[in-house]
């Protein structure tokens, strides 16, 4: 999906909304972000990410934060 947001025309506009699905079983399926998942919002050209509270996995928190601090790309935790 990010793959396909690299329009120049929404350059810097944009944000990933990570929510789980209203039927989604948050017991063994949660919405996972990482480092890849970073990058690829910055080569898309987003501005953040949003994710919902407790309701989330988050790989490599650390590495993501110092990438996404360096790339002026804000995490949101809603």
């Amino acid at each position: 999906m990010l793959e396909k947001c690299r329009s120049k025309k929404f350059r810097n506009h944009g944000v990933l909304v990570k929510f789980p699905k209203k039927k989604q079983d948050l017991r063994i399926d949660l919405p996972t972000i990482g480092l890849k998942t970073i990058k690829q919002s910055k080569t898309a050209g987003l501005k953040g990410i949003v994710v919902k509270n407790k309701q989330h996995i988050f790989l490599d928190k650390s590495k993501c934060i110092k990438f996404a601090n360096k790339n002026k790309i804000f995490i949101s935790v809603e």
